[in-house]
């Protein structure tokens, strides 16, 4: 085998597997300096502040009606989920592939040489090989998506508000004149801000429905 590993007709597999043997040398030399490259365990640090928004400037006032989320679903992730790469981290997905791809090359390449006398065409081992590697890949990205940590969270600050539209639950919205409106995020959760029309002469009485527009300070505007 490992006579094969080093024949021209096995190369593709033969660098995956170095590859492979790369990474992990170097995850190693990571864990032992308190860090990672596999991405498991490490979490970015936590900037989340309450930033102003404004987006009267640009906002398209005919297309206040559409979902303003509703098109998160048609995101191109269809391909990542069939291949299992869309719930892991990439480098893991990646390492999971190269594996595979290098061991089943390696066999496929053995085989031959045992019952025909001599390797496949590289290509042609390198497309039989890239099919059950990728199923295999796909199987483990699932399993590994089973175990990790799961850290999302559904909670939603209110710089990202900007868009969502709502309801005056209590009073009268003038300039000036704050009223209650309750906002509804993307996750379903419900968000109870003070809100003034963004018009100077705007006017929004009890259950009028509304648009968060501009944050400024601790203000919201909405029309």
């Amino acid at each position: 085998m490992f006579d094969l590993f080093l024949t021209p007709n096995a190369l593709p597999f033969s660098i995956a597997l170095s590859v492979v043997a790369g990474l992990f040398l170097i995850e190693i030399i990571s864990l032992l300096l308190g860090a990672t490259v596999l991405g498991l365990g490490g979490e970015a640090p936590d900037f989340d502040v309450d930033a102003d928004f404004d987006l009267s400037a640009d906002i398209d006032v005919d297309m206040l009606d559409a979902d303003p989320v509703g098109d998160l679903s048609a995101a191109p992730s269809g391909i990542l989920t069939w291949i299992g790469a869309r719930d892991v981290p990439f480098l893991i997905w990646l390492i999971s592939f190269l594996t595979m791809f290098g061991l089943f090359g390696l066999l496929i390449q053995s085989a031959s040489t045992t019952i025909l006398g001599t390797p496949l065409f590289t290509i042609l081992a390198v497309v039989i090989a890239f099919v059950p590697a990728l199923a295999v890949t796909r199987v483990i990205a699932n399993w590994v998506a089973l175990i990790m940590p799961k850290t999302e969270t559904s909670a939603m600050r209110t710089r990202f508000l900007g868009g969502h539209r709502g309801t005056i639950t209590q009073g009268t919205a003038r300039r000036g004149s704050p009223a209650e409106a309750k906002i509804k995020d993307r996750y379903g959760n419900m968000h109870y801000l003070r809100v003034e029309p963004l018009d100077d002469d705007g006017l929004f009485p009890q259950g009028s429905d509304v648009t968060l527009i501009r944050k400024r300070g601790d203000k919201f505007f909405v029309i």
